[in-house]
């Protein structure tokens, strides 16, 4: 529950900020708003949701870019009690058999909308080919009288927002967050940013349906500040054209995944910017994935001679579940050889970490990896680690990190629309870590997911796709990733007759395949004969223990 001291977000008080919003590709500004006309527009936007019939308590599925469109639509929902859940725009919604309407609907099977709010009327028509619910979008909200209803009044434990916490095609989990969360977060979020009104400026381009982007996105509309939302396409075409905004516009604040400032820099190098000015940037969050030490390295030199100063890099530990930040890295580290700023890391072994499950320091003569800190607990949260048996580890053990506390969500929805309780306000993330010094660090995961580029991805969805190929077929592949210092990498290991002289054919098209369908490319695809990948005695691929054996040599 919240608390007298944590006021619940208020959507009704938009029209008092003086800001507003910027919209931006790689050039330049496409569009903007300021928060007293998104205001307005999202109240005659909620009348029109009520005259259309939806209710508070409803759902609604949003697969819309960044526009001014996408946030009135957004707006409208809070203020109707209607919860929007962001979604990713299917890349062939004319194709119901793709990939992307597979996951369309797989999300409308789970989250159970009322409507769906498509950025146009073509798109609206194409993803009508997913029955249930009500297709609309912005034009049909743009026509009624804003006074027509009041505003929703929400408590604690109304639903804010849906979010989808993987890209599974066949059973996306669905985290159901309430006021009560989200305002925790939020709070605890804006309280790190140190935002000073009429002084900062947040940057962002990662996707909306991203928990950062989405969340992130909410701390400006909560506290005014202006927000300049980049497309992820912008970014993409032209990642230095992220830094060029920041620069031109004054930003102060951004976030992103290790790999948008590895692009970036590789980018800079490529083709060196000589007008950027980034000394007004105070604050550059990294999370969502494994963070390397060696991007935060290779970014802090590439840019310190732009003005970037040495503690704007933050470290973040976070996920859907806890709405967002779950640990940042917020006070400053007294500089040694692998801290400065707020940056801190440790230099282990990398065998005694992957293979025993030991804190070790690392000796010149053997493998070794740099894991960074990701800070303390933000936004009424505490973090645990325990071992197996669910006793708590001491410093430098290694265990499962548990968060606690008043960001962590009320539940993955059921098929019933109602969340499964969180016991004891407790999320166990699956992932591995330890503490020392207070700090968090993250080592690896006992779930299976892949992450890539903040994306989760369950393997099998990787699989299913590598074995639609005839030269692979079903149950011929498995997929798994590991982290050095260079990153998380993702390696696919596919059993095969296709003889030696067309195996470099096999690996292109298994590597074109997985990058059309799901944006990366595996760092390594590794043909064996039949029967080689390990299997349980009931047939599963055991994943973990094929893990082992490429990192120990035992893949040929």
């Amino acid at each position: 529950m919240t608390t007298a001291t944590q006021p619940l977000l208020d959507y009704t008080a938009l029209a008092a900020h003086s800001s507003g919003l910027a919209f931006l590709d790689s050039r330049g500004v496409t569009g903007e708003i300021t928060y007293a006309d998104l205001d307005t527009r999202a109240r005659t936007a909620a009348a029109a949701l009520h005259e259309r019939g939806l209710r508070p308590g409803d759902r609604a599925v949003l697969p819309m870019p960044s526009s001014p469109d996408y946030f009135t639509v957004l707006a409208a929902c809070l203020l109707a009690g209607v919860a929007p859940c962001t979604v990713v725009i299917p890349s062939n919604p004319q194709d119901v058999q793709s990939a992307g309407m597979r996951q369309f609907a797989a999300v409308l099977s789970v989250v159970r909308p009322a409507a769906v709010i498509a950025a146009d009327e073509d798109t609206a028509k194409a993803l009508a080919q997913v029955p249930g619910p009500l297709y609309l979008h912005p034009d049909d909200l743009r026509h009624a009288p804003p006074e027509s209803v009041q505003p929703a009044i929400p408590g604690p434990d109304t639903v804010h927002h849906i979010q989808l916490t993987s890209g599974s095609t066949t059973a996306p989990k669905a985290a159901t967050l309430t006021y009560a969360q989200v305002s925790a977060n939020v709070n605890g979020i804006r309280t790190a940013f140190q935002l000073t009104p009429g002084h900062d400026r947040i940057c962002n381009w990662l996707p909306l349906h991203h928990d950062m982007g989405f969340v992130v996105a909410l701390t400006a509309l909560h506290s005014g500040t202006p927000l300049d939302s980049m497309s992820p396409m912008g970014f993409l075409r032209d990642p230095l054209s992220w830094l060029r905004h920041i620069s031109q516009r004054g930003a102060t604040i951004t976030s992103g995944p290790p790999f948008g400032y590895r692009t970036a820099v590789e980018r800079y190098r490529r083709t060196p910017a000589q007008d950027l000015d980034l000394s007004r940037l105070r604050q550059a969050h990294v999370g969502a994935e494994p963070i390397p030490y060696s991007v935060l390295v290779d970014f802090r030199d590439t840019f310190a001679a732009h003005g970037l100063a040495t503690d704007t890099l933050m470290p973040c530990y976070g996920m859907a579940e806890t709405v967002l930040g779950a640990t940042m890295s917020l006070k400053p580290y007294s500089a040694t050889e692998h801290s400065w700023g707020r940056v801190k890391a440790v230099r282990l072994d990398r065998e005694a970490l992957h293979h025993h499950n030991t804190i070790t320091p690392a000796h010149d003569d053997r493998p070794d990896i740099t894991v960074v800190a990701c800070g303390q607990p933000v936004g009424g949260l505490t973090a645990e680690i325990r071992h197996p048996d669910g006793t708590r580890c001491g410093d430098n053990e290694i265990g499962e990190i548990h968060l606690h506390g008043d960001s962590v969500m009320a539940g993955y929805l059921n098929p019933d629309g109602r969340p499964t309780p969180v016991p004891e306000r407790t999320h166990a993330t699956g992932d591995l870590g330890f503490h020392r010094d207070g700090d968090l660090y993250i080592v690896g995961r006992l779930k299976e997911m892949i992450v890539v580029r903040g994306r989760n991805l369950p393997p099998y969805d990787v699989e299913q796709t590598i074995e639609t190929l005839p030269a692979v077929g079903a149950g011929n592949s498995a997929v798994f990733s590991h982290a050095d210092n260079d990153g998380e990498h993702v390696i696919a290991v596919i059993e095969t007759r296709t003889p030696a002289d067309q195996a470099a054919a096999l690996r292109l098209e298994i590597a074109t395949l997985v990058r059309q369908s799901f944006g990366f490319t595996p760092r390594e695809i590794i043909l064996v004969r039949r029967g080689q990948i390990p299997r349980t005695t009931s047939g599963k691929r055991q994943r973990a223990q094929l893990r082992r054996q490429y990192l120990t040599g035992g893949l040929t």
